[in-house]
């Protein structure tokens, strides 16, 4: 019984909380790429082969603009969300059931909410691999991946490690929290833009900063709706069915 309350609490988290993100998506984040496609190619005559790209180059398959792009792109928020809120209320479970903390309930689940944008969020992207909007020079995509990957881990870790272990041991979530940023996050050998027409140049920088902006709104509108209903959740049919 609790396993299903688990899930059908996950999935109910990752549906209200992957719509609220992806409307915000589309409204607010989805325009600032499109303009900045615009810019990503200096040659008009390139980014009119570029449009074509899947049918001359058998390039993956991708839906199409309009309707079906904005209907595939919700249901990976959605999916995503929801794959991120089963973790989430599993170790919120996990913490009610086994730490001496304070339970969670709906407003202490907005603060791991914070919490978990601070270790997939905040700490990679806003400390170490930026938001980009396309035609931005970047790493290797494995290379950042990778990294990222490690920086979400170690940061979550380093947290946990902070807020449950003895004194004598919070050092070391610190140390492992800090090791991807010692380490140094993948960049590119060369700064800046693709396009360097000083036209592309201003409006993609522009677009860059205003891309940070909404990305970091977006993923706090995420995390603090997913936390909370996490939380709520896990009170109104979880923990009681323990």
């Amino acid at each position: 019984m609790t396993l299903r309350n688990l899930i059908l609490s996950a999935l109910m988290v990752g549906v209200i909380s992957g719509l609220c993100y992806g409307l915000f998506q589309q409204l607010q984040i989805n325009p600032l790429i499109s303009a900045a496609e615009v810019y990503e190619v200096a040659d008009p005559a390139d980014a009119g082969a570029n449009d074509g790209h899947s049918h001359d180059h058998g390039e993956a398959w991708g839906p199409e603009d309009g309707m079906p792009r904005m209907a595939f792109t919700l249901g990976s928020n959605i999916t995503i969300a929801f794959a991120l809120a089963l973790i989430m209320i599993s170790l919120m479970a996990l913490h009610n059931q086994k730490s001496v903390k304070p339970k969670l309930n709906a407003l202490r689940g907005a603060t791991w909410g914070i919490v978990a944008m601070f270790s997939f969020f905040v700490a990679p992207a806003m400390l170490g691999l930026h938001p980009e909007v396309p035609g931005t020079k970047a790493a290797a995509l494995e290379s950042r991946q990778i990294w990222w990957l490690f920086c979400t881990l170690a940061s979550a870790s380093g947290i946990a490690i902070v807020y449950y272990s003895p004194i004598l041991f919070k050092g070391i979530g610190l140390l492992i929290a800090a090791a991807p940023h010692l380490i140094g996050a993948p960049l590119p050998t060369e700064q800046g833009f693709a396009n360097t027409d000083p036209i592309a140049v201003q409006a993609l920088t522009e677009l860059t900063s205003q891309f940070y902006m909404m990305t970091a709104i977006g993923m706090l509108i995420l995390f603090i709706i997913m936390g909370t209903l996490c939380g709520l959740s896990l009170k109104k049919f979880i923990s009681s069915n323990a």
